[in-house]
């Protein structure tokens, strides 16, 4: 069989397990004898469990020796909460190594170099586009220092979160709060401001997870608020983080490593975010009314003519119930 064959069984195995809420990257991998029989399979199950590869030469066995292993990311060459994986590939006798992308993780990466320097053939690039697909925002926050940024609002046709009483419960249906559901099961953490827990006094919590394994919740702003907020409920009560908001967004990745935040907030906060060219994903959900006047959904964060407008020609909308959702990506 042709190595993409086996390239891409190794990214189905690490795409088997999420992994937006830990710190390590999906990765899959698969080891294959010399007849083209596939006699080890691994997938990564998150920060102090196996690599993938250990995971696959450890059902391969004694016929590891003299074998190939396809894996998505390049094997890693440092101790961390489990030993390196370059080690156990080299022990195990494996003949010939398949790698998706190579890792940008700094302090793991050298495992090519290692693995060559021990005789053992390296093939790089197989299948690339799709192995970094496994772990876009992880990449993403590998290569610029932060996590990736999604905004969520929900607003009026006319652009506004609430009324000018304050009231905003609810702008949208419940099937377009679902989707959100689905959006805050993808990501590491949660990031709210000081207005809308005083406002609204969310939970920000995913129904669906157990309270040990929610994002975490992450609140910017500097005026007090009520002990007894829902927010500072569960096993995993909300963090508060001083300091710039470019700050903060940075620290959830140097940190806490969370690769991937959503940003649930008002328009102060999400000015900020604009203001600072953070938002790298949009999830903007309209519902089928007017106001006319009210609390915009962000404010004026510089674009003050036509001309300086941020312009999103790629973009999908969706029905969610009764509202309109458009989703897009800022880069």
């Amino acid at each position: 069989m042709p190595s993409d064959t086996f390239m891409l069984r190794a990214i189905n195995l690490g795409s088997k397990v999420d992994l937006s809420r830990d710190v390590n990257p999906r990765v899959g991998a698969v080891i294959v004898d010399g007849a083209g029989n596939i006699i080890g399979e691994g997938w990564h199950n998150g920060s102090g469990t196996d690599h993938a590869e250990v995971m696959a030469i450890a059902q391969a066995g004694a016929n590891a020796a003299g074998a190939t292993l396809y894996c998505t990311l390049e094997p890693c060459n440092a101790q961390g909460k489990t030993g390196p994986c370059v080690q156990a590939v080299i022990t195990a006798g494996i003949a010939k190594v398949v790698i998706g992308q190579t890792d940008p993780h700094v302090a793991m990466s050298g495992g090519i170099k290692a693995l060559q320097s021990a005789g053992i053939e390296v093939e790089v690039g197989v299948l690339q586009a799709a192995a970094l697909a496994l772990n876009t925002s992880w990449n993403f926050a590998q290569a610029n220092n932060r996590p990736w940024v999604v905004w969520k609002t929900a607003t009026t046709l006319d652009g506004f979160v609430a009324a000018d009483d304050g009231t905003s419960k609810w702008i949208t249906g419940e099937p377009a709060r679902e989707r959100v559901q689905e959006v805050r099961a993808s990501v590491g953490a949660i990031l709210t401001g000081t207005g809308t827990v005083l406002a609204d006094d969310p939970l920000l919590t995913v129904r669906s997870l157990p309270s040990d394994a929610q994002p975490l919740r992450v609140i910017v702003g500097d005026r007090d608020l009520p002990a007894n907020s829902k927010i500072f409920t569960g096993d995993k009560p909300a963090i508060r983080m001083p300091g710039d908001l470019a700050k903060v967004i940075s620290e959830l990745w140097q940190v806490h490593g969370i690769h991937r935040v959503l940003v649930e907030a008002g328009s102060h906060v999400s000015q900020s975010l604009w203001s600072a060219n953070l938002v790298d994903e949009v999830y903007w959900f309209q519902a089928p009314m007017i106001l006319g006047s009210g609390k915009p959904a962000i404010g004026n964060f510089g674009a003050n003519t036509l001309a300086n407008a941020s312009r999103f020609p790629e973009y999908q909308v969706d029905r969610v119930g009764l509202d309109l959702l458009v989703h897009f990506t800022t880069r």
